[in-house]
Formats: structure tokens, C-alpha cells, sequence
């Protein structure tokens, strides 16, 4: 039975639910749990079928919460389905329209029933803090699917940072199967001690970046997190130890195999469950999960993250010390003790880039940026002994400017001449300060001036310099240059300058290299200090181009480094 109770009320849904529970039997009230349903109007149809098959399984009464329309008034639609139409249980579907859109706990509570534990799902994108959240805290278990978002190893990443003891994530029980294979292989003879793991997967795999955290903190050795051809999924785990490997592969088609040192190659079934046997899964226990924590809050961290080349050069595991193993990684991490350390040692790092340069080609084109570590990195390199011919031969740039009259404290070439720039041997002619102003009206001209600028001392009909060191500082929100999470500026891919207008880190008008120009570098350097910058640093190093996330845009075409001070090594 189907009811609908268009522009309803909780006591109006409440209502016909007692009433429909006298007429069609109490089943509902006996149920062990309820499966709160929290999702887009797009997932909705796609979430009901998938928790009204996991019910089958594992009785339980099911709320949906879905946030409809936010514009127009505030409205709920409410949907009642008991008996054929529910499966195995009674389900409640509310549409949340305007701003009771944002209100879903409010109308949640009155439709709990008293004494029953309460398991929430996020199907699609979930809020940043799950635990925290208005919903997730009136949950006993709260469900993510890291699978089902945009960027999965950003969920991740997230999912460690605000972990509650609840919490769990279906790319975890997609691979219960995996993870009992492998432990079951490790308790059986030869009992010899594990060196090191690979796990080989797509890049935006999950599940498999799971398998490598539960193996790097079980095991506490080295993991390598290689990364295969996109669609691939999950291709292989192998544990290395003195007598031989273990290597779980999986098959295309028919069953995978498993192989260990002295023993037969086994045929083992590795299917991977669908949404609904993993949903059903996970509501069977309400207690938390240890393993799958120790893993997310622990062991992510100390995996380290390979590409198939890279892994294609050598057959012995990359082994990682120190802070290095602190991180996901991509590119090169180089952590020094203190923020002064840290611009000294990137000083030094600039010297040699820049000597290296104007010796085999003779010249070398160097991108500074603003900011305190910016202006540390200025005093620095002021203070080493680079032989003047050398910078005679350097042309020095800005990232990104911003667009206010020349000399204002603001500007980042004012910021730099402060910081001790003067001081270094450049001619006046090779610092090329970006175009100033202070009206809207200017910028576009601006823009066209810097353009220009960079063409004049581009070879071979590029846009711009071949620039040998490109530094870049990042904000709390991973912003590089003038680049801010999701603005149309980050994927301009026809020009090498764009200005920008209403930026949300003041002042509003800026002048900023884009994406293309900046990939251009040889050596794209990170320089990045303070501990509240310590989970933009996780984040962006956790994923590739996401709008949300402009540092993962940035690389090098020789190199890649991130240069931390300690404090923003540890998130």
C-alpha cells in the first residue's frame, strides 16, 4: 500500500502511520533498527530499491530524507509504503522543499520510534563532519559510500579527519571478502615475517586504498598504493616476505587466484557484493568498527601512493622514512623542522635549480610567491652566496598579483622588495613585476599587458617562459596563486593569464597564472607551513583535479615537491 500526503506535516505523516499500522498489522514496531536515508532527489529512487532489498535481508523500518528543491517555499511531501510495497518493512519518504530542505533532523525526530537503534546512510556525497552533522548525531552507525562521490580519496581523507566510533564506509565491506583471504593466507605455514605490501587498483579506487591502510597499520611495514589503468578496479595484493610472496589477483571473469610460497595456486571466488549485500552487511552489527578505524585514522597515512611507471622501474618496494610516511603521497615531500628551516632549505633548493639552468641553457626563469613563506623564501635566498653572473642570467615572475596601485602592501612584488628582493643581484629589467591598477575597469587590460610580457620572453612561439621553479604557496582552502575552489578561473586551459574579479580571499581584483601555465614548470614547488594548514595538505595530496581543490590541479613536468615545515606535515 502507497499513500501520498502532498504539503503534509510530521503530525499529519504520524498520524496515518498509527493509523495504517492498526489497519495493516503493527510490523513496523517490532523492527530491530531503522535505516535513515539521507540523499539528493537524483539518488532517491536508486537509494529506496537498494535499502528495500538490503531489508529483506536485515528487517528494518526505513525514513528517507530527501533534499528536493531549496528554492520556493518551505514544503514536505511525505510518502508512506507498509505492506507488498515495502519489502520487508514500512517506509517513510520525505521530500524537503526550501529551506526545510536544511532542517532534516527537525523533521526526522517526531517519526522515531522510542528504544530503536538508528543506522544512517549517505548513498551519495556526505557532509564534511558525518558524526557531527545534524542528522548523523542522532545516529547509532552512520553508512558513507567513499565510491559513490566525486573524489573518493577526498572523502577519505575526510572521513579519517572527523571519525566518530560509528562510522562506517560501504568501500570498507565491498572488500570483506579481500581482507579475509589475505588475513586467512597469513595464518597459514610458513609463519615468516611480512617486508612490505602492494596494492594495485585504479586511481580513484577506494576500496583498495583501504586494503592498503588496514595492511600498512596490521602489518606496520611499508605499502605501495600502485596505481593501475582507469576501470581496472581492484587488479591484485601482494605481501612480500624472505620465502616468497603472497599474491591475491583478481580475474576478469571467472574465479581470481591466490598464490602462496609451497603451496598450489588456489582458485578463490572474488565477486564483488552490490550496494544492497553491503548495506545488508553493515546493518546486522551496531557496534563500531575497530579494524575498519584503526585503518582510516592510522593506516591511510602511512601508505605511499605510486603510479604504474613509476612502479614499472623497479621491481623492490619504495620504502618510506620519517615524515614521508606521514602522508599519502603524490610528488616528492620535504619536510623541514620549522618555517624558518623550511625557507632556508628552499632557498638552497632554488639556488641549485637556478645554477643548474643557466649553465646548460643560460638563462633561468624563477616564479616567487606571496605571502609570509613567500617573503621568508625572499630574505633567504637573499642571504645566500649565488655568484652575481648567475643571477644575471635570472628573470623572476609572480604567480599571481594582486590588483592594487604599485607599491601598495598587498602587492606580492611590494610584499618581496621588502623581504630583502633588492638585495639580489637581478637586473632591474628581468623582475617582472605584474601590471598594477585599481578599478575593475583596468583588469582586462592588465591581463592582456602580462600576457604580452610573458610572450616577449617565451622561445619558440610559446606563450610563456619555460619556467624552471614555479613556487606556490597554499591556503586553508587549497587555493594556489589565484586559483579558489570551484571558480571558473581554474579551468581556462586557452590562456596562460586571466584576471579575477570578486575573489573570495580579499583584495577582490587579481591577476593570476592559470592551470596550463603553470603545469608548464619544470619543478612546481609547494611551500607550505603552520599546522592550520595541515588538512589542506592531506586533501590535496589525496586527489587529482578536483574543482574543490585547486592544488590538485598543479604538477610539474620534471617534478613535484611539497616543502613542509613540520607542523603542516601532520594532519
Amino acid at each position: 500500500m502507497i499513500v501520498d500526503l502532498p504539503s503534509s506535516t510530521t503530525t499529519e505523516v504520524s498520524k496515518r502511520l498509527i493509523a495504517l499500522r492498526h489497519s495493516v498489522g503493527a510490523m513496523a514496531m517490532g523492527r530491530v533498527l531503522t535505516l535513515l536515508i539521507v540523499t539528493d532527489e537524483a539518488l532517491a529512487d536508486e537509494a529506496l530499491e537498494v535499502a528495500n532489498d538490503a531489508t529483506r535481508q536485515h528487517p528494518a523500518r526505513i525514513l528517507a530524507v530527501v533534499r528536493a528543491n531549496r528554492r520556493g517555499a518551505s514544503r514536505l511531501d511525505a510518502q508512506i509504503r507498509v505492506g507488498g510495497d515495502a519489502g520487508a518493512s514500512e517506509i517513510v519518504v520525505l521530500r524537503l522543499y526550501g529551506e526545510m530542505a536544511d532542517h532534516g533532523a527537525s523533521v526526522v525526530t517526531p517519526l522515531l520510534l522510542p528504544d530503536s537503534p538508528i543506522v544512517a546512510w549517505w548513498p551519495g556525497e556526505p557532509p564534511s563532519n558525518v558524526a557531527g552533522s545534524a542528522l548523523g548525531s542522532i545516529a547509532h552507525r552512520r553508512i558513507t559510500d567513499a565510491g559513490a562521490c566525486a573524489a573518493p580519496a577526498t572523502q577519505l581523507r575526510r572521513r579519517a579527519k572527523h571519525y566518530s566510533p560509528g562510522d562506517t564506509d560501504l568501500a570498507w565491506t565491498r572488500v570483506t571478502r579481500w581482507r579475509g583471504l589475505l588475513a586467512a593466507a597469513l595464518d597459514e605455514p610458513p609463519f615468516s615475517q611480512i617486508r612490505s605490501a602492494v596494492v594495485v587498483a585504479e586511481p580513484d579506487e577506494p576500496s583498495a586504498d583501504l586494503i592498503a591502510a588496514w595492511l600498512a597499520q596490521a602489518l606496520d611495514v611499508p605499502v605501495q598504493r600502485v596505481a593501475s589503468e582507469v576501470g581496472t578496479g581492484i587488479v591484485s595484493v601482494r605481501m612480500d616476505r624472505e620465502n616468497g610472496p603472497i599474491e591475491l589477483v583478481r580475474a576478469d571473469a571467472g574465479l581470481s587466484t591466490l598464490a602462496q610460497p609451497g603451496r598450489p595456486v588456489r582458485e578463490v571466488a572474488l565477486r564483488i557484493p552490490d550496494a544492497a549485500e553491503c548495506l545488508a552487511d553493515e546493518l546486522r552489527r551496531l557496534d563500531a568498527d575497530e579494524i575498519y578505524a584503526a585503518a582510516l585514522t592510522g593506516g591511510l597515512r602511512k601508505v605511499t601512493r605510486v603510479t604504474g611507471e613509476q612502479q614499472d622501474r623497479t621491481d623492490e618496494p619504495v620504502t618510506t622514512t620519517g615524515e614521508e610516511r606521514e602522508l599519502m603521497t603524490t610528488g616528492t615531500v620535504r619536510v623541514s623542522s620549522d618555517s624558518e628551516t623550511l625557507a632556508a632549505d628552499v632557498a638552497a633548493g632554488v639556488a641549485e635549480a637556478i645554477e643548474e639552468a643557466v649553465t646548460t641553457r643560460g638563462v633561468a626563469h624563477l616564479v616567487l610567491t606571496g605571502g609570509s613563506m613567500g617573503a621568508r623564501t625572499v630574505t633567504a635566498l637573499a642571504d645566500r652566496d649565488l655568484p652575481a653572473e648567475v643571477w644575471s642570467k635570472v628573470h623572476i615572475w609572480w604567480g599571481d598579483e594582486r590588483f592594487v596601485p604599485e607599491g601598495h602592501e598587498d602587492r606580492n612584488d611590494q610584499q618581496a622588495r621588502d623581504a630583502g628582493l633588492d638585495r639580489i643581484p637581478v637586473p632591474a629589467e628581468q623582475v617582472h613585476s605584474t601590471p598594477a591598477g585599481s578599478s575593475e575597469e583596468e583588469l582586462p587590460a592588465a591581463a592582456d599587458q602580462w600576457t604580452a610580457d610573458l610572450a616577449a620572453q617565451a622561445s619558440d612561439g610559446d606563450p610563456a617562459p619555460r619556467f624552471d621553479v614555479m613556487i606556490l604557496g597554499m591556503g586553508p582552502d587549497t587555493h594556489v596563486a589565484s586559483l579558489f575552489p570551484g571558480r571558473a578561473e581554474l579551468e581556462v586551459t586557452d590562456r596562460v593569464v586571466v584576471p579575477v574579479t570578486e575573489s573570495p580571499k580579499p583584495p577582490p581584483l587579481r591577476l593570476t597564472l592559470t592551470v596550463p601555465a603553470i603545469n608548464a614548470s619544470e619543478r612546481v614547488w609547494f611551500v607550505v607551513s603552520g599546522a592550520d594548514k595541515a588538512e589542506a595538505v592531506a586533501t590535496a595530496r589525496a586527489t587529482q583535479d578536483d574543482p574543490q581543490v585547486p592544488a590538485s590541479w598543479v604538477r610539474g613536468t620534471r617534478e613535484t615537491v611539497w616543502w613542509l615545515d613540520r607542523a603542516a606535515a601532520h594532519s
